[in-house]
């Protein structure tokens, strides 16, 4: 049985030159930084851009990176910083109101199961996008990306029981701009 490096190991070998343990990170992560990235922007384009920075910034400072804390807290603290920098530059395009959340179509079924996973989909992302950007972060964090309540706050630098009042009120605000399409789909 084969075993794959672990994070660290791949940035000892980074530090020390092996440029194809950069890759092998790159690799392990994009898919799900990305969706990440991507999730706190509500825009696929900064998402790419940002996503490129945060491995920049990975690679030029790897050297920081001292194996006290994952390697996994430490990419995604700089990806959110990095989400929250771009967000302060730029002018939010995302709906700021639950009335211009996407409309789903009310008169009979969907033609079928995809189209109606993907407007579920769109209502879902859209109504992240109106969360406030603290509760968003700690909303795609747990729900997206499993991190523990300590973990996110350890990335974030927020106490514990900041990131749990932020998760709740995230809660609260998705339920209640999610609570039409539960009634629509049965989902209640």
């Amino acid at each position: 049985m084969t075993q794959f490096p672990s994070d660290e190991e791949l940035m000892a070998g980074l530090v020390k030159g092996q440029t194809a343990m950069f890759e092998d990170l790159v690799r392990r992560y994009e898919p799900r930084l990305f969706g990440f990235i991507c999730r706190l922007t509500a825009n696929e384009a900064d998402a790419a851009d940002l996503f490129q920075e945060t491995f920049l910034r990975v690679y030029t400072k790897a050297h920081d990176f001292q194996g006290k804390g994952s390697f996994r807290s430490w990419l995604y603290a700089i990806a959110a910083n990095l989400c929250r920098s771009h967000a302060t530059r730029h002018v939010r395009l995302v709906p700021t109101d639950p009335e211009d959340l996407p409309d789903l179509p009310n008169e009979g079924p969907l033609p079928d199961a995809a189209l109606a996973s993907e407007a579920i989909g769109r209502r879902i992302a859209a109504a992240i996008a109106i969360l406030p950007a603290e509760q968003r972060e700690v909303f795609v964090l747990k729900a997206y990306e499993e991190l523990s309540y300590p973990e996110i706050a350890d990335l974030l630098g927020r106490p514990v029981a900041t990131v749990k009042s932020q998760m709740r009120y995230a809660l609260e605000k998705m339920r209640a701009l999610l609570h039409d399409l539960a009634q629509v789909h049965d989902l209640v």
